[in-house]
């Protein structure tokens, strides 16, 4: 938890007691006084979470292994009319990793390592946004806030 300055300045908290709020203990003062935790602190925000999909076939047991995490990077080498294609080469499609992204309940999904074979790449990001709305196309130089 964060401290909250003003709070503990006026319960008068010792400073030598700060990390154990960020730990989420009360404070009982020497008169006997129980200064509750949550009367003093505030919530951190949720902690960030990152996971990568590169070069494998699309795999439903994968879902479970990226659930919930705020950023979820998957390979997408080729587009979805390219199925086996991308099965036989242990690949996926843009609309699986968007599936993937889907059923894992994930923030943000960022798509890359795109077949050579293709000059335009914006349709990866047509296609998966069909599936998936918040994704991004992973293009060199680009830095993605979570």
């Amino acid at each position: 938890r964060k401290i909250n300055k003003e709070k503990v300045l006026q319960h008068q908290i010792p400073l030598s007691f700060y990390s154990s709020l960020q730990l989420g203990k009360d404070y009982t003062t020497k008169e006997g006084l129980l200064i509750k935790n949550i009367d003093v602190t505030d919530a951190n925000s949720n902690a960030k979470s990152y996971a990568y999909c590169a070069d494998t076939i699309y795999d439903e047991t994968l879902v479970d292994k990226v659930q919930n995490v705020s950023l979820l990077y998957h390979e997408t080498t080729y587009l979805k009319d390219g199925f086996e294609k991308a099965s036989q080469r242990f690949h996926t499609t843009s609309t699986q990793a968007a599936t993937i992204a889907s059923k894992a309940k994930v923030d943000k999904l960022i798509i890359g390592h795109f077949s050579s074979k293709y000059e335009n790449i914006e349709p990866f990001l047509v296609e998966a946004k069909e599936v998936f709305e918040n994704t991004e196309l992973a293009i060199e130089g680009l830095c993605f806030k979570i």
